[in-house]
């Protein structure tokens, strides 16, 4: 498939990206705080969803129709806090189908206010744990012949104007190791507002994990978790799932 084929990524600067074969591209959502500063939510959280560009166009199609069928009420982005309601196990196990696919990976990092880092340096740790989870993700997509280095490597952030700048200055010089291969990861943003079936699927990533550190609070136990949480990272051995939570005591 040529990237001619692929739509381009429309930066909220009016810029566009064209994705190239071959490509590698992790799209990532945010929840909680960089600073830790908020109460009930102590943390900071990315998570999300990875595919190769050869499989953007089915697997978006797929979430497109999931979303129109389980979702008829959105027309435009779906926000996984706003339309994802707890209580609805259809509409979650919908969610969970549409992203259960061999060529769809899912990850997430999550730090919280238990971890010994200074305020300044949340972000950078923060995304210096992410990029571990690229790197799993990107060694499964290589064992599996998913993808095959040097391709290059992107990763779509939605675009936050609280977490913008915390990004671009805590991203230079991440990349990946796959095997043999180190690949430097080229960082963008993307607005909600398009409604992206990736964005839209990390944002439900990013919902089910923030929750779920939550739901532990409440409990006192990291071992009891969500449901969704249970289904999208501990369930099946997904071959390109990757999760980590850092966490200690001050």
């Amino acid at each position: 498939m040529s990237s001619a084929e692929l739509p381009s990524v429309v930066l909220p600067a009016g810029e566009h990206l064209v994705i190239p074969s071959g490509a590698l591209v992790f799209y990532v959502d945010d929840s909680g705080d960089e600073k830790f500063g908020n109460r009930e939510n102590p943390f900071l959280a990315f998570g999300g969803v990875a595919c190769t560009c050869e499989f953007h166009i089915p697997l978006a199609e797929t979430w497109k129709q999931m979303k129109a069928s389980t979702f008829p009420q959105v027309r435009g982005p779906l926000h996984a806090k706003r339309h994802l309601k707890d209580r609805s196990v259809r509409q979650w196990q919908a969610v969970q189908a549409a992203m259960n696919s061999p060529y769809l990976g899912r990850f997430a990092a999550v730090l919280t206010d238990t971890t010994d880092v200074a305020p300044e340096h949340i972000t950078l740790v923060a995304l210096r744990t992410l990029a571990n989870r690229f790197a799993d993700v990107a060694g499964g997509m290589l064992a599996r012949a998913l993808w095959h280095p040097p391709g290059r490597v992107f990763a779509i952030f939605e675009h936050s104007p609280r977490l913008t700048d915390h990004i671009e200055r805590a991203f230079t010089g991440i990349s990946v190791t796959a095997g043999p291969h180190t690949v430097p990861v080229e960082g963008c943003f993307m607005p909600k507002s398009i409604a992206n079936p990736f964005l839209e699927m990390a944002d439900c990533i990013a919902n089910a994990v923030t929750k779920n550190v939550k739901y532990q609070r409440a409990q006192a136990s990291r071992i009891v978790c969500t449901h969704a949480f249970q289904a999208l990272f501990r369930d099946a051995e997904h071959p390109l799932a990757s999760y980590c939570e850092v966490t200690a005591a001050r």
